[in-house]
């Protein structure tokens, strides 16, 4: 017999896989529900642009053709948007690709990166499976990150700090401020790579202008995605930013034809489509102020949030989750080490109603 976990090796034996929100179409198969609603995985529940459905019907005729390999018209397109060379952008399959790319490129075997708890997990399940490890650090009370604690983290191994701002699942983020004193005590060989996945629904004043830094500090990385507030989840499509030395690296482990050409056309449209994002925008705020609001009547503690999420203390964070389901509502739990939570998304009105209404039959309130 084939003992496959000896084949693979021990950091791939012993990975535990990244677990998605429960699909719409799963739960009502598994409980007989119907109309569920899902609130799980920070998606756009406005869907796309009207714009980026236009293209995609207009371009059907010429999916028979292999993608452009380096993204050429989107390239050029979101270079122009964000003031910055076409030889400092780079696209991946999401940001999941880049966070792969970026630690398959700069990181050997026994080496490790660094990130602060609780943040994105896939940091740490992609650097096992690179045959490396993620160094985890606690943040302080609140959820704050401390940075003096990642600074003293890192060691003669550390290639990458990864900082999620507005960090998943809690919604918090660090100010301009932070990031440049950090980036100005940090060793300049040590790359930091910044995740704003959730950059488009921040409105902080005093959240990093992180592409101006990117002159100063050539070791600074930034990913951003399609994802989120353009809604593009399912064609799976996100790019970073950094130094033309840096991004020449990446392009050399990235697959010829990574991004497919429905993506590029759609991401494209997108950008375009102003008037739709500032609706998904103003869903998103005022969203988050019915939801603060329903909270506080509650009397349950959240965390203000900078993306499209919101982090709710409900105490048992699993028995709610699952009770939840049974009412035909789709939320996070975030496992063990953040029990007492929930993470729920921003939905639409009606669907953030229907949260709360589902929310207080669990609660018995």
């Amino acid at each position: 017999m084939i003992d496959f976990k000896k084949l693979a090796g021990e950091n791939i034996a012993l990975l535990i896989p990244y677990k998605p929100g429960k699909p719409v179409k799963e739960l009502e198969r598994e409980l007989g529900i119907r109309k569920a609603i899902k609130l799980a995985s920070n998606e756009n529940p406005m869907g796309i642009s009207p714009k980026s459905k236009e293209a995609l019907i207009s371009f059907m005729d010429e999916l028979n053709r292999y993608p452009l390999g380096d993204c050429y018209y989107l390239r050029k397109k979101l270079a122009g948007k964000l003031g910055v060379a076409e030889n400092k952008l780079l696209f991946g399959t999401g940001s999941n690709e880049i966070i792969e790319l970026l630690i398959r490129t700069f990181v050997k075997s026994g080496e490790n990166v660094v990130s602060f708890f609780p943040s994105f997990s896939v940091y740490g399940i992609i650097a096992q499976a690179n045959g490396s490890f993620c160094k985890w650090v606690e943040t302080d009370d609140d959820f704050k990150v401390n940075f003096e604690k990642i600074l003293n983290t890192i060691d003669n191994n550390t290639k990458i700090v990864f900082l999620a701002n507005p960090n998943n699942p809690t919604g918090t983020y660090f100010s301009h401020d932070e990031l440049v004193n950090f980036l100005d005590n940090v060793r300049d060989d040590v790359l930091v790579v910044l995740d704003e996945a959730y950059y488009e629904f921040v409105d902080a004043h005093d959240y990093p202008q992180s592409v101006k830094l990117l002159d100063k500090y050539p070791n600074l990385f930034i990913m951003r995605t399609f994802s989120k507030a353009y809604g593009l989840a399912g064609f799976r499509i996100g790019y970073v930013i950094g130094s033309p030395e840096g991004i020449d690296m990446l392009n050399r482990v990235r697959q010829p034809f990574n991004v497919n050409m429905a993506a590029q056309i759609v991401a494209e449209a997108a950008l375009e489509d102003h008037e739709f994002l500032r609706k998904v925008i103003k869903n998103n705020r005022d969203g988050k102020i019915y939801l603060y609001n329903e909270f506080k009547k509650l009397g349950l503690k959240y965390y203000e949030t900078q993306a499209n999420f919101i982090l709710v203390d409900v105490k048992d964070g699993n028995k709610v989750f699952n009770d939840l389901l049974y009412k035909g509502v789709i939320v996070r739990f975030l496992g063990p080490k953040l029990a007492p939570y929930i993470r729920v998304s921003i939905g639409l009105p009606e669907e953030n109603e229907i949260f709360i209404e589902k929310l207080k039959e669990v609660l018995e309130v």
